[in-house]
């Protein structure tokens, strides 16, 4: 199980302990196999944070780069590029409820390991990280948050004909996310 989540938290409790390492983060395949990996997997772990002052889910975060704008117009053009959390959130339930169905029909349990990146701007509201992090928290074995050094205009210009709020981005195919993973940190 990834190592986002940080043990023992209920309501009315004082602040959490400091956050554990993310050291059981389990990535796609491909980057086990990739030389960069290693360094991608170390600048996770180092640039974890949590995203508002009580929160349970370390986030890692990262730069805006032209190889990350170049990133999401490609996942874009493919069609794997949701918008905004409500609309993730319903992806997810729906992707959920396929998984579900074909682990019913399997007889060979299925690995936990991220398939789904979510980018967040770094101008949302607390409420916002505490949507975020209910969403992460209930997807915890695929979904990994990234928080974006860029605000939501800069989220809207990266999404063709998008206007208005973008804070949040998922993309939806493994292999895209270890493009976009690979874009972020493969010089970190």
């Amino acid at each position: 199980m990834t190592a986002l989540v940080l043990e023992g938290l209920a309501g009315g409790m004082p602040a959490p302990p400091p956050p554990p390492a993310l050291v059981s983060l389990r990535l796609p395949k491909s980057l086990d196999s990739d030389p960069a990996g290693a360094r991608v997997q170390a600048a996770l772990r180092s640039s974890a944070q949590r995203r508002w002052a009580r929160g349970t889910v370390l986030v890692p975060s990262a730069g805006w780069t032209p190889a990350l704008a170049k990133a999401l117009a490609s996942a874009e053009a493919e069609g794997r590029l949701v918008r905004g959390l409500e609309q993730v959130d319903r992806t997810l339930q729906r992707q959920a409820r396929g998984l579900s169905l074909a682990d019913a029909r399997s007889s060979t349990p299925r690995g936990a390991r991220v398939s789904r990146l979510l980018l967040i701007s770094n101008d949302g509201s607390e409420r916002f990280y505490r949507n975020v992090e209910q969403l992460v928290s209930a997807n915890i074995e695929r979904l990994l948050p990234i928080r974006v050094d860029a605000d939501s205009a800069q989220f809207a210009a990266a999404v063709h004909e998008a206007s208005g709020v973008v804070r949040a981005l998922m993309l939806d195919h493994k292999e895209l996310v270890v493009s976009v993973l690979l874009a972020l940190y493969a010089e970190a």
